[in-house]
């Protein structure tokens, strides 16, 4: 019976060691991503389950600073940038929109968040007090008071800000992107 190279049983050493290191490179570079992708939905999962604490301790201050009733907490999720684009603007074009943080849904009653949210961020976390003060307002207000949506953006905005302050945020309008005569304007809105 004759051996020939041909027969992978019979290979030298240093040409099975290759192979193999490449099958396993190979095996490496196709799970990676999936590893990858699996952690971060791990990390997204235990992000979410910490957000009815946060969000309890948050709605805490927003029902002692505002005097409204506080209410039963909303879901709350993560979205892509483009899901929340499509969320509160749709039908229209994305291109030159801000980058929007987060959104409230008051049909659904659940606040969404983009998924590069950060808990340990002190502006991310404004951003969902931002979106509890509209279920503040949704479930405080007589229907005829939410008609005038700037003048609640408005509202929010000041108490995301006066939060802001309280945290150590020394200019919080810059960091929002907010100045005193737009809140203003929105303030004075009719609807």
């Amino acid at each position: 019976m004759m051996r020939g190279m041909a027969d992978s049983r019979f290979r030298p050493p240093v040409a099975w060691h290759a192979g193999t290191s490449v099958r396993g490179l190979l095996l490496w570079l196709l799970l990676a991503p999936v590893t990858g992708a699996l952690a971060g939905l791990e990390s997204r999962k235990e992000l979410q389950a910490g957000f009815p604490e946060l969000a309890g301790e948050l709605s805490g201050w927003i029902a002692r600073e505002t005097g409204y009733l506080e209410p039963a907490l909303p879901a709350i999720e993560l979205e892509t940038q483009a899901g929340l684009e499509e969320l509160c603007f749709p039908g229209f074009s994305h291109d030159l929109l801000p980058s929007i943080r987060g959104a409230y849904d008051a049909r659904s009653v659940v606040i969404y968040l983009n998924t590069d949210f950060e808990s340990d961020s002190t502006l991310d976390r404004s951003y969902l007090l931002h979106e509890l003060v509209h279920h503040f307002q949704v479930t405080n207000r007589p229907h005829e008071s939410r008609r005038s949506k700037p003048v609640m953006e408005a509202e929010a905005i000041r108490i995301q800000l006066m939060w802001l302050e309280e945290n150590g945020v020394s200019d919080p309008m810059t960091d929002l992107g907010v100045d005193e005569n737009s809140l203003r304007r929105l303030e004075a809105s009719p609807r």
